[in-house]
């Protein structure tokens, strides 16, 4: 079983990840980028991640056919150019369910699947298929996450683990 190191050195950039993804696959994920460059993040936003003080590794399991991953690893990789301290590397859900599913005490593998590390690997909390304000909002959440207009909330979901292990440290 790989650590959690290796699996970062191994898994791929955001942008050569999505490079294996068809072009239709690849639109969505670039009109996640442009709606991100477009309308950014809120000042609240922008002010908790210039607080972030240490170093954190985002290791994603996804698949570019997913489109839970091409919007939500889009807002990750914007996440990763606004605050460098944060870096991210993507690996297969099949080698998520070999290297992952069992250290992490899960009967399966959803996509995207983000383990949150520390600047020594250790996991500080997870990230799983799609924002909070989705998995408990209305249809109408729903569908505007679809329509990749809930990006900020996976950046903030993220932050929110980043943000409790400073708060512990």
């Amino acid at each position: 079983m790989a650590s959690y190191s290796q699996l970062s050195d191994i898994g791929q950039r955001f942008d050569a990840f999505v490079a294996t993804g068809l072009e239709g696959e690849a639109d969505t994920v670039h009109r996640a980028q442009q709606v991100l460059e477009a309308d950014g993040v809120s000042e609240r936003t922008l002010q908790r991640l210039s607080a972030i003080k240490g170093s954190y590794r985002l290791l994603a399991a996804g698949e570019m056919w997913c489109p839970d991953c091409q919007l939500n690893l889009a807002a990750l990789d914007y996440l990763c150019r606004l605050q460098p301290r944060v870096q991210l590397a993507v690996v297969s859900k099949a080698r998520a369910e070999h290297d992952l599913r069992e250290r992490l005490g899960l009967d399966k593998v959803s996509i995207p699947l983000v383990v949150v590390m520390d600047c020594a690997f250790e996991p500080i909390g997870l990230f799983v298929e799609r924002p909070r304000a989705v998995v408990e909002g209305s249809a109408e959440v729903l569908a505007a996450y679809k329509a990749g207009q809930c990006l900020e909330a996976t950046i903030s979901d993220v932050l929110a683990l980043i943000e409790n292990a400073e708060k512990h440290q």
